[in-house]
């Protein structure tokens, strides 16, 4: 039997096209661009183009890190990739009398690999990018794309290193808990991975900063559902906590609702290289 996978793949030339694709895509063309996406990354993955597909994976998590006010907009455009080529692979494992003819990681589980990588950067030296990935990480997760179980090790390691007082990993683990919780069964996602008895163990040290202490003292209300803030005033608030811009938001971030891909984000595209931006249309034309 022909077997697509052993067709040639340009892989260059359909990185292009797909970084092509990603610069359109706002809510309101999400379907049609969405389907354009699917179609190439699809035909890669016939034709073994796996590195096209970790380059998308990784192309999306930094659009995601970068444009955080479209991170519920990848994560969504994520789950339609994952469950297309996962049916994909179905048709071809029915077509070849059930037995795969190769051997492809799911979309699922490069995701993973990308954001771990990030993370594991992050971490190290990109300490900015921690917080909107952790967010991106969450909408993947009320997404059903990134497993509980793949995602616990990051969060451990969040955990250990808040209860050692590193402040930058208390904020990642308040804008995680708070990104997923908007959704009706984020506090049970949030439950699975340990957090709230985890917050209690970092919140039980006293080497953590006010700022941390106030911000998962937050989150705990959200366990419990009593969102009540005990200051007369924000001004008085910032100034014990020494609360940010961002942290100042808090309490209306805990009542907001969630956000999906039919709420209004901004349609200006990100842009990539103007070099591959005239080879995509080049090709097209």
């Amino acid at each position: 039997m022909w077997n697509s996978w052993s067709s040639q793949h340009n892989s260059r030339l359909e990185q292009r096209r797909i970084c092509g694709l990603l610069n359109k895509l706002n809510v309101t063309n999400f379907d049609s661009v969405a389907t354009k996406l699917i179609e190439r990354l699809t035909n890669c993955r016939r034709r073994g183009g796996v590195e096209t597909i970790e380059a998308f994976a990784d192309s999306i998590a930094l659009r995601a890190v970068e444009d955080t006010q479209r991170s519920s907009l990848y994560a969504y455009l994520c789950r339609r990739v994952d469950r297309e080529l996962e049916m994909e692979d179905r048709r071809w494992t029915w077509l070849n009398d059930g037995t795969r003819q190769s051997s492809h990681p799911s979309f699922a589980s490069i995701l993973v690999d990308t954001c771990e990588s990030k993370f594991t950067q992050a971490l190290d030296v990109r300490a900015a990018q921690l917080f909107p990935l952790l967010e991106f990480i969450g909408d993947l997760l009320l997404d059903g794309v990134l497993p509980i179980a793949d995602v616990q090790d990051l969060v451990d390691q969040l955990f250990t290193l808040a209860e050692q007082g590193q402040e930058d990993s208390a904020i990642a683990l308040s804008r995680l808990c708070r990104r997923v919780a908007r959704e009706q069964d984020g506090v049970h996602i949030l439950e699975q991975l340990g957090a709230s008895g985890g917050i209690e163990r970092v919140l039980e040290e006293d080497i953590i900063t006010p700022k941390a202490r106030y911000l998962l003292m937050a989150v705990v209300d959200l366990f419990h559902q009593e969102l009540v803030d005990v200051f007369d005033s924000a001004g008085l608030r910032n100034e014990i906590y020494h609360l940010d811009n961002d942290e100042q938001e808090i309490s209306s971030d805990l009542d907001s609702a969630p956000t999906d891909v039919g709420e209004s984000l901004p349609s200006e595209t990100t842009a990539c290289e103007s070099e591959n931006q005239v080879e995509v249309s080049k090709v097209d034309a």
